[in-house]
């Protein structure tokens, strides 16, 4: 016989997956830092992670801003295929390694749903090339952050470099 729990406190106990976001609802997202041979890499997009909303200030940056690998976990799949599969489809490379360092937890305002975020160093094989998607590559490392990230400002990202002595 299957146990029967009774959630009393919101724990985390979820229907199957639904086709569109709900208010009040929950999406595990992927935050992946890419690097190269020491350095960290960043893309510069035109539009938006592929699947994603802008954000507020791209309307300031008409060449487009520059974004990290981000993207949702499917149903089912393990860890080390999202991360693989997150980064081939907007990199176009393949990750020879990676780490989560951290997994964030928050209520997002602006439609209540609990954003549940594993953030991710993933070590490439090979430096990503330029597309339609990707307009730019940017090497850099924790003394030369640029200042033009989509989601990231340059003290968040200079904090969690410190935070986790990366």
């Amino acid at each position: 016989m299957t146990f029967e729990y009774d959630w009393k406190n919101k724990e985390a106990n979820f229907a199957p997956p639904i086709a569109k976001q709900a208010s009040g609802g929950l999406h595990i997202t992927f935050e992946i830092l890419l690097k190269k041979d020491g350095k960290y890499i960043a893309l510069r997009r035109p539009n938006a992670i592929p699947e994603h909303e802008l954000p507020p200030k791209a309307k300031d940056y008409p060449n487009g801003l520059l974004y990290f690998c981000h993207n949702l976990i499917r149903y089912g799949e393990s860890i080390e295929k999202c991360v693989n599969r997150i980064v081939k489809d907007q990199a176009g490379v393949r990750v020879k390694d990676y780490k989560i360092i951290d997994i964030e937890s928050d209520v997002q305002n602006k439609d209540n749903q609990w954003s549940f975020t594993p953030y991710v160093i993933a070590e490439l094989a090979d430096i990503p090339r330029t597309n339609q998607e990707v307009t730019e590559v940017i090497l850099f490392d924790k003394n030369s952050i640029p200042d033009d990230f989509g989601w990231w400002t340059k003290e968040e990202l200079k904090e969690f470099f410190e935070e986790y002595k990366l």
